[in-house]
């Protein structure tokens, strides 16, 4: 079913899709699963309560797994493929583009939460797709890249791309375009890892990995401590290559634990670059985007220049400059420019030394992946 899906909506139904959550609740709990009245993400539900409108928008709809991407609407058949059961035109809300605004509170609503009645509600989104808006990712050329917990990658696009490998998770973006998409499950997590095996600071770390030479030492880390999602290795371990009684130090592992979680980021966007998405700027959000040392082994290993934002939130920001949007208080291009402020101390350029050195180490990463996985 699996494939089927993906050949016909050019995207893989993940593990966490709505779709893997239907037909799991449908097996183990059928009762329940007969009593399914409406189906809402989260913020749909948000959103009905405060308007009693039952609706989402095609940005978030694109992570259900019954979703036809690339002509922005839900597919029945598939649905009825994973709830035969269910009536897709009763369960399933309207879809609103992203420019459209859902509605006004409800009257009730105005008077417990002590708003006016004329509160715009905003369809909203994602996470990822407001983020996206957060940092000015609406147009093509940008890559907004999250170093969080996981690590995320996504680049905008005005036209559906219909040859995406499987591991690019294919959306819609909430700014009327698409936003291919890249999660991995091992970024600031593997730091934290090994800041907790030798009681570590990040500060500390970060000085650490600057004792190091590129390369570590040898070592080669594959920090899959939380199994990984790209490359699709659900049971996979984190694994220390390359270990000698020389090399062997605090610094040579806080390096290469950093540049294993970079590799796994270089890898979805060599995903992006092959499906002919090109990237002039890379914008750096997440807990880890504060590091130095991190963002310039960023831009060297990906060969393209890093900045950060001033805006420390950039998908509360994209929440907040949607809702001007869809409220005509401007055009979505103009309120980015005027409300996305690149923080030029921030940014770094690749060296070319370093993207030399870095190549060599990505390629033995690489080796390494495949004798170990593939």
């Amino acid at each position: 079913m699996l494939k089927q899906i993906h050949s016909y909506f050019y995207s893989l139904c993940q593990t966490g899709y709505t779709a893997s959550k239907i037909s799991w609740l449908r097996k183990y709990h059928p009762q329940l699963y007969t009593q399914i009245a409406k189906i809402m993400l989260p913020h749909d539900y948000l959103n009905y309560w405060l308007t009693g409108i039952f609706a989402t928008e095609y940005g978030d709809a694109s992570g259900t797994g019954y979703f036809d991407v690339i002509n922005r609407q839900w597919d029945y058949d598939t649905f009825n493929i994973i709830a035969p059961e269910l009536d897709p035109k009763q369960v399933l809300p309207q879809l609103i583009p992203s420019h459209k605004k859902l509605g006004m509170v409800r009257k009730e609503v105005a008077k417990l939460l002590g708003l006016s009645e004329q509160v715009v509600v905003s369809t909203g989104g994602g996470d990822n797709m407001m983020g996206a808006i957060g940092t000015g990712n609406i147009k093509q050329g940008i890559v907004t890249m999250s170093l969080g917990t996981s690590g995320t990658l996504y680049a905008y696009t005005d036209k559906p791309l219909t040859t995406l490998p499987p591991m690019i998770a294919n959306f819609c973006s909430s700014s009327d375009g698409w936003l291919p998409l890249v999660c991995v499950m091992n970024m600031t997590s593997a730091n934290n890892t090994i800041m907790s095996l030798f009681d570590l600071d990040i500060q500390t770390f970060n000085d650490l990995v600057e004792q190091a030479d590129i390369g570590a030492g040898g070592i080669t880390m594959l920090p899959f401590f939380n199994g990984e999602r790209v490359p699709a290795l659900p049971n996979a371990k984190g694994t220390i290559l390359g270990l000698d009684s020389t090399n062997c130090t605090q610094s040579n592992l806080a390096r290469a634990t950093m540049e294993s979680a970079s590799f796994t980021l270089c890898y979805g966007l060599n995903l992006f670059r092959r499906a002919g998405l090109d990237t002039s700027e890379i914008r750096l959000i997440g807990g880890g985007a504060k590091s130095a040392v991190w963002r310039q082994m960023i831009a060297d290993i990906m060969n393209v220049n890093v900045v950060c934002l001033k805006e420390s939130e950039a998908a509360a920001l994209g929440s907040a400059i949607q809702v001007m949007w869809i409220n005509n208080e401007g055009d979505l291009t103009s309120l980015c420019d005027n409300f996305v402020h690149i923080d030029e101390s921030s940014t770094v350029y690749p060296k070319r030394e370093n993207v030399e050195k870095y190549n060599l180490v990505y390629q033995r990463y690489l080796s390494a992946l495949n004798q170990q996985y593939f």
